[in-house]
């Protein structure tokens, strides 16, 4: 059952991304003529989950990030972003209850996680200058693809393993989120800046992290 809803997930997965770069070309062909409108591509780090509740058995890992984002005012802009996030495994991480039987070893392995996120929201600028720094707010969607953990055990002097999936894993969760952020955005030259930021995603029900991006800011 496990490994179809990985399959699944899986799919979806390479359904969703499309459907993220699909929705910023529809963006960026509606608004092409507006001179306010840009797009961001970036990546960066992201942090391990706090609350471990999702993402027990990864820490942290890598970000690819892709949004629009339109100005409203000199102050005020709305945004459209989606990333690509991955989490590194870590079998110190695992709990493993040792019988108390002699010559009894085991080893585990794991996969990443993946988690795509969505968002909408404001960006709040501070001032209008070459240098703006910036508070942003948003909220939107996590999917959450768990990778597989397994643990193989055997007999000193038994080459026989036994391998089982371990509990908590290789399992797929859409969350609701809601994100705060600060950033710095800096002029380089004509239509491209130079993007900062670092925020925090607060799951419902989990996880929580930190991203940390850089990004490319190309007015069209």
């Amino acid at each position: 059952m496990s490994k179809v809803l990985y399959t699944l997930g899986d799919n979806k997965m390479k359904r969703i991304i499309p459907i993220f770069l699909i929705t910023q070309l529809l963006l960026l062909e509606n608004t092409t003529a507006q001179s306010n409108f840009d797009i961001l591509l970036g990546g960066g780090y992201v942090s391990y989950s706090l609350d471990k509740t999702k993402l027990p058995y990864w820490e942290n890992g890598y970000l690819i990030n892709f949004s629009s984002d339109y100005e409203i005012t000199e102050r005020i802009s709305l945004y459209f972003s989606s990333s690509f996030q991955q989490h590194y495994f870590n079998s110190r991480l695992v709990d493993v209850v040792v019988p108390a039987v002699e010559g009894y070893k085991y080893s585990v392995s794991g996969d990443n996680s993946t988690v795509i996120e969505l968002s909408v929201g404001s960006r709040f600028y501070l001032n209008g200058t070459i240098i703006k720094p910036y508070l942003g707010v948003g909220t939107g969607l996590l999917l959450i693809i768990q990778g597989k953990v397994e643990i193989a055990n055997w007999r000193e002097g038994n080459p026989i393993r036994v391998t089982g999936l371990y509990s908590n894993s290789e399992k797929i969760f859409f969350v609701s989120q809601i994100n705060i952020g600060l950033g710095l955005e800096v002029g380089i030259i004509n239509n491209f800046s130079l993007v900062l930021e670092g925020k925090l995603i607060n799951g419902f029900d989990g996880p929580s992290y930190f991203p940390l991006t850089a990004s490319i800011k190309i007015g069209i």
